[in-house]
């Protein structure tokens, strides 16, 4: 015989494990965003902070409802199509002064880091009302596009 918990017991342990992911997937994309396209005139490769939003965007899709889900599914197309825009501009360019991205692409390099700004911000905003905190949230980026 197993002992189950009652209705408001589960939703506590689902809030909480939401509390805990919707963070997380915060964080992963922040990561991503200020991925550095040139270290040390060499190109970083993406991939493993790719891989890290996609493993915690996994987890959350477990909790989440519908609209969550369309959200972090948007997230995680639109950081793919940021980490395809950082591999043109490392295919096609070279790292300009100070590991920069070179004037001809870096128009490409803010569209991409503005989309997926915009799209963790979406994000952040549906998984707050999710978990029912009130009140105005500002990105943790002061300027979006900072590197």
């Amino acid at each position: 015989m197993t002992a189950s918990l009652d209705d408001g017991a589960e939703n506590y342990l689902v809030l909480q494990r939401k509390g805990q992911l919707f963070p997380a997937v915060t964080l992963a994309a922040y990561r991503l965003h200020r991925h550095a396209v040139w270290r040390d005139r060499a190109a970083v490769d993406p991939t493993m902070a790719l891989n890290a939003l996609e493993d915690v965007v996994v987890q959350a899709t477990f909790f989440g409802d519908e609209k969550l889900n369309v959200m972090l599914e948007n997230l995680l197309t639109t950081a793919k199509s940021f980490v395809d825009a950082v591999r043109v501009i490392q295919v096609s360019s070279r790292p300009g002064f100070g590991d920069t991205v070179q004037e001809p692409h870096r128009g490409d390099d803010d569209a991409a880091r503005r989309k997926l700004q915009n799209t963790i911000e979406g994000f952040v905003t549906i998984a707050r009302a999710d978990l029912r905190i009130e009140g105005r949230w500002r990105s943790a980026l002061s300027d979006p596009l900072a590197m």
